[in-house]
């Protein structure tokens, strides 16, 4: 094509015509015209009609129109020649399509020669042709469509199908292609292929022609015959066309339906089925819902039929097909219509269907219940309440099927995600009357203990007038009886009922979240949860949480903007919209009458705990007491906080008057030391009762408490006093920016003042108000520049970056970032010369003579640079001094030092780096042989990074020639790693795998003592992780999960925690008593018994070392590590699988004898690990002892066994050390 492409346009341009489609039509077409059939070459030919239908489609539209006609009389002459080959008909086939899309359309004897040329090729026996004769058929549909040939067309399409349909007659098709078979068979098998795309496409009264003749073709039961016919059907529901034959279509469903569960079908064509009644029955009940509701339990019956079978691919097509059909056809008016039909027992279709999705929880449904549990979710979520009388079969199902053994019932977490649909769709106190908890049960058998951890997850938009009558009713009354037990001595069963009672009570918040009714039951239910609130502490923080979840969700359903957020999921999205801001009001003023008065006022009921309370556990307390002074009135906050301050400055009296006392005395005695820790945490308790208190507090109030409260608590001895007034006043600083902009100055002035009375603990809150203070002098609305702020507080923030605590230091390292961020921030005036000023601060700290700080200020500078991109080359000017200070040979300094390499090499492009590449490797050498200090390790790592990031060639040309070695030891130990990984099958190299310069910040990575890969820190940081993980899942177990038992108790089997606890202790305790008995009396060759003295004590001294002893192996050439290693590997052999025998042994004769109650004398052989290692060596050698076992059996004879190992073991390692010396030699 491009050769005749090629001599076409040099023959336009010979001819003086311009380079345009037309030109290129002409010339093509013309040349066409010339050919003779005598004068047919298959190539040329193919090549001509082939850039002839490139062009058509770029023709105007009057040329088509014009020229039509010709085209198709000069396509007919080359096509009917015999013998054509079919990409000639099929770039033929594409120009008559591109004359009938874009030619004339306006009478039907101007196309209907092309179009009945078009149709021959549709049903034409070559496969090529044909499927290219399908896709023009389309397109030229399409373009029909609206025109005045449309339904000529779609005519012309029914009559070839009569035609070869008639000529078929009653054959019957086979599966298999067969040339020979009955006439007009399979042209209309391919009429049935090519009207898969193109009955959509038609006009109606053909569309309604043709379906009515494929519902009789559906009788035949061919299946080659039924898969076209699902193919056009599942193309026609699937198209946008909204005129079809419903009746006609949902009758060849149903028929369809009945006939997909027979033997004889696949899994592919149930599952086109179940795709088919999906698409289908959606369709029809959008055109003709009336006559779709009668059929519907007849598709979900064929859906469930299909869910049974053993394909998964149709078992997924039926679950997302019974999905979409509920979610589709079961709608509202059909479920209120239906529920009266329950009342009056009709057995409407509904019910029928209902009945037949609680038939998917029958045991022949036992392999995929997990796919039953979501179908029926779905219809539970769709029903909503009126399932509670159309599926209370099913809920009482899934209560059953609970009971099973977990052997059975393999999908118990989807079981319990079916029934918290349920719960979610009828609420709980519909639910609990078809399942009862049955808690007040003397039968454990009959309760249902198990439903409540599934109400707490599930329950939400009830009622809180049903916690208060019912479950608080129960958890009363089971209360009574845990008394009554206790008194009779049965403390098991006491706390096994009062872990039940905990459990109800913890439904509390459940019940809060989104309730309906809480301007109407709150009242009644207050007065209850003051009571327990005083008299169980275990209750506290539930009672907190739910106060806390109803506050905030009024709170944000009072805002006017406030909409359904998207991470809401669909049960939450219901309750939310019934919240409108009127509701929330009411309910708000409900919650607000509340703290008034004294008796019953709440907020005043938890700042008296709060006081009394030496832990707030989770902090709860104080986020409840947030929350209402978020809602009450500023009076009634006003007074409560008049009356705190009050006490605060009292206590803080006393404890100035204790301290002067105690200066004039000159030391402080006992009483007053314990008088004073005692003040002091009595303030620090007020102080946080205060800053519970801010969201309710005015601008005047807040400047009361900084001028009486936070001032003097920041300059105060105590670090506790100063830790709580640095928290409050960042607190202030974060939540009210007015009130920062109207003191900006005083705070400034203040944190200037407080910094040389600042306490080590109270420095990470004392950062994050210099944080917030510094963020607002850099938005560019205060006359001080950025420097005058930062400058002062610079000191102070580096040297915090050598603070002890993990989470001061950490604070510190985000600080210097965010300051850095806002000098970059081109939205406040920042730019790139504001953060490099910035950084040129920093580093002018490095003129400082203290080695602190100058480590500080290095590790500063390699953060700044880790962050910013942009500060690489100025870090880079920087090596040089770095150089200089690692000659101090000081460990702070150099490590910090090295640790800015660490992070220029990671970060730094290859092109930079190349150019400091070889000051960079003559610093490193100065410290590579340095092993005091671990830095050789460290320089390695570095050389490494160096090797990945440069490549060995040029790090070799700067190396010296002394040190080519460390480079020969790096690149042996890369090729190692890269051999591991292949053999593991991943082709990655290792270069691949470690790239830096995505990663996150990590202090201890960065700057470690020693010279460890990051890949072993990052395992000890994961297994402290899961350690600390499961220290708090412990600390923060629920107080009914685990009951205080004493070793006089009986052990509670129900407890599993304390259950595993004593059978390891147990496990413990019988395998130190083990380890005592195995230590028998040491007998000599005369049957002596030896005592040697000190007993256990020369034992003990044998497998250890004194300090000399230490000193003196380290020193002749084998490290402490190396003896402590070797210790614990022989003392593994010994008391490890190995089994000699000694037991058996006796102690007047040779031989073995056998004990009362014990096996015959047996022995094991240690194996030998070396059998387990890669290198052939090692293992030849395990191989010889192994096979040195049979030859020396002879001379075991008469000897006991440990005595014949204990030869043998001594024999092979004599063998050994003299082959290792002859190997050597």
């Amino acid at each position: 094509m491009d050769i005749v492409a090629t001599i076409i346009s040099k023959e336009v341009k010979s001819k003086g015509f311009p380079s345009t489609p037309v030109s290129y039509f002409g010339a093509v077409f013309s040349t066409l015209k010339r050919m003779s059939r005598e004068e047919l070459d298959q190539t040329t030919l193919e090549a001509l009609f082939t850039f002839l239908s490139s062009l058509l489609p770029a023709l105007p539209p009057a040329v088509l129109r014009s020229e039509g006609e010709e085209i198709g009389v000069v396509a007919k002459r080359f096509v009917d020649v015999e013998g054509v080959s079919n990409g000639i008909i099929n770039a033929v086939l594409k120009c008559v399509s591109c004359v009938l899309v874009g030619g004339e359309k306006g009478k039907w004897d101007k196309v209907d020669d092309l179009f009945r040329f078009l149709l021959r090729f549709v049903i034409d026996k070559r496969e090529k042709v044909r499927m290219q004769a399908h896709s023009c058929l389309r397109d030229v549909l399409q373009s029909f469509n609206g025109t005045p040939v449309f339904s000529s067309a779609s005519e012309e399409v029914v009559v070839l199908f009569l035609k070869f349909l008639s000529v078929a007659g009653g054959s019957s098709c086979t599966n298999n292609v067969d040339p020979q078979g009955p006439r007009g068979v399979w042209e209309v098998i391919f009429l049935l292929n090519a009207l898969k795309d193109c009955l959509p496409l038609m006009s109606t009264k053909s569309r309604f022609k043709i379906l009515k003749y494929m519902k009789s073709l559906l009788l035949l039961q061919q299946p080659i015959v039924t898969k076209a016919i699902v193919g056009i059907l599942h193309s026609l529901c699937l198209s946008g066309t909204t005129d079809v034959p419903g009746e006609t279509i949902l009758d060849m469903l149903c028929f369809l339906a009945s006939s997909a569960t027979n033997k004889e079908s696949s899994a592919d064509s149930m599952s086109s089925i179940a795709h088919l009644l999906l698409s289908g029955i959606k369709k029809i009940y959008v055109a003709n819902r009336s006559i779709c509701d009668m059929k519907l339990p007849e598709v979900f019956s064929t859906l469930g039929e299909i869910l049974a079978c053993k394909h998964e691919e149709a078992i997924f097509a039926s679950l997302g097909a019974f999905k979409g059909l509920i979610h589709t056809c079961i709608c509202k008016s059909l479920i209120d219509e239906e529920v009266d039909g329950v009342i009056r027992f009709i057995p409407t279709s509904s019910k029928r269907i209902c009945e037949i999705l609680e038939g998917l929880l029958g045991y022949r449904y036992s392999d995929v219940w997990d796919l039953s549990f979501q179908i029926i979710s779905a219809i539970f979520d769709r029903l909503g309440k009126a399932s509670y009388q159309l599926m209370s079969g099913a809920i009482k199902s899934l209560a059953n099927l609970e009971k099973l053994s977990d052997e059975n019932l393999l999908f118990r977490k989807q079981l319990h995600g079916c029934i918290g649909s349920a719960i979610i769709a009828i609420g709980p106190e519909l639910f609990l009357q078809i399942v009862p908890l049955n808690l007040e049960s003397n039968d454990m058998s009959d309760t249902n203990c198990w439903l409540l951890p599934i109400l707490k997850q599930h329950v939400i938009g009830a009622e809180l007038s049903f916690f208060k009558n019912t479950i608080l009713g129960i958890a009363y009354r089971l209360q009574q009886r845990s008394q009554e037990l206790e008194r009779d001595g049965l403390i098991v069963s006491a706390r096994a009922t009062r872990g039940i009672v905990y459990s109800l009570w913890s439904l509390l918040p459940s019940f809060c979240n989104y309730p309906c009714d809480t301007a109407r039951s709150f009242k009644d239910l207050h007065k209850e949860l003051c009571d327990t609130f005083r008299k169980e502490a275990d209750f506290r923080g539930l009672i907190c949480s739910s106060l806390r979840i109803l506050i905030q969700q009024n709170n944000k359903a009072l805002l006017e903007n406030s909409e359904a957020s998207d991470e809401m999921e669909d049960h939450e999205q219901k309750p939310w919209n019934t919240y409108t801001p009127e509701v929330a009001k009411d309910n708000l003023n409900i919650l607000r009458s509340f703290t008034k008065g004294s008796s019953q006022n709440i907020v005043s009921i938890l700042s008296e705990f709060f006081l009394d309370s030496s832990n707030d556990s989770g902090k709860c307390l104080q986020s409840a007491i947030s929350e209402y002074a978020s809602i009450m009135d500023k009076k009634d906050v006003k007074k409560i906080f008049q009356k705190m301050i009050r006490q605060l400055l009292n206590e803080t009296k006393n404890a100035v008057l204790i301290q002067e006392r105690s200066s004039n005395d000159m030391e402080i005695d006992g009483l007053d030391r314990n008088a004073l820790a005692a003040l002091s945490m009595k303030r620090a308790q007020l102080l946080d009762l205060a800053l519970c208190f801010l969201p309710g507090l005015s601008t005047e109030e807040m400047d009361f408490l900084l001028k009486h409260c936070i001032t003097p608590g920041m300059k105060d001895n105590e670090g506790i006093i100063q830790k709580k007034a640095y928290k409050t006043l960042s607190t202030i600083l974060k939540d009210h920016q007015d009130f920062l902009l109207s003191k900006v100055d005083e705070i400034r002035v203040l944190m200037l003042d407080s910094l040389p009375f600042c306490h080590l603990s109270a420095k990470r809150y004392r950062l994050d108000s210099l944080y917030f203070l510094i963020a607002y002098f850099s938005k560019g609305s205060s006359v001080h520049s950025k420097e005058d702020i930062i400058s002062p507080f610079l000191t102070e923030i580096i040297l915090a970056l050598k603070e002890d605590n993990k989470k001061t230091r950490n604070r510190a390292y985000t600080l210097l970032v965010d300051i850095g961020h806002v000098c970059s921030d081109k939205e406040h005036g920042g730019k790139k010369e504001s953060l490099l000023q910035f950084f040129n601060m920093v580093a002018g700290c490095l003129a400082l003579d203290k080695s602190n700080m100058i480590s500080a200020t290095v590790k500063g500078l390699a953060r700044l640079a880790y962050e910013f991109s942009d500060l690489i080359n100025a870090a880079y000017s920087l090596l040089p001094s770095a150089f200089l200070l690692i000659q101090r040979k000081d460990r702070q300094i150099c490590k910090a030092n090295l640790g800015l390499l660490k992070v220029l090499v990671a970060k730094s492009q290859t092109d930079s780096l190349h150019m400091h590449l070889n000051d960079i490797v003559q610093g490193l050498l100065k410290w590579q042989d340095d092993t005091k200090n671990h830095f050789k390790a460290k320089v390695k790592l570095l050389f490494e990074m160096l090797v990945k990031k440069c490549g060995m060639d040029a790090v070799k040309e700067v190396m010296p020639e002394q040190h080519m070695k460390l480079l020969t030891n790096i690149r042996k130990i890369t090729e190692r790693k890269e051999k591991k990984y292949q053999s593991q099958k991943d082709t990655r190299s290792l270069h691949s795998r470690t790239s830096s310069r995505g990663s996150k910040w990590n202090h201890t990575n960065i700057f470690s003592d020693d010279g460890e890969t990051n890949i072993q820190s990052r395992a000890l940081t994961k297994v402290s992780s899961l350690r600390s993980k499961k220290t708090h899942k412990l600390s923060k177990r629920l107080p009914g999960d685990l009951f205080n038992q004493t070793e006089d108790d009986p052990l509670d089997l129900l407890d599993g925690q304390r259950t595993r606890a004593v059978l390891e202790s147990s496990i413990h305790r019988k395998r130190k008593v083990e380890s005592d008995d195995d230590e028998e009396p040491e007998i000599n060759d005369e049957g002596r018994l030896v005592i040697s003295e000190g007993g256990k004590k020369i034992k003990r001294e044998k497998n250890c070392f004194s300090e000399d002893d230490l000193d003196t192996k380290s020193n002749s050439g084998r490290s402490v590590r190396s003896i402590t290693k070797s210790q614990k590997k022989k003392q593994k052999l010994e008391s490890g699988w190995a089994f000699t025998g000694s037991e058996y042994t006796s102690k007047k004769a040779k031989g073995d004898l056998k004990r009362k109650n014990k096996l015959e004398p047996y022995a094991y052989w240690p194996l030998d690990r070396k059998l387990l290692n890669r290198r052939e060596d090692s293992k030849a050698i395990a191989r010889k002892g192994m096979s040195a076992v049979m030859k020396v059996t002879k001379s075991f004879e008469g000897k006991s066994a440990s005595s014949a190992l204990g030869v043998k073991f001594k024999r092979v390692k004599y063998q050994n050390k003299r082959k290792t010396k002859k190997h050597k030699s």
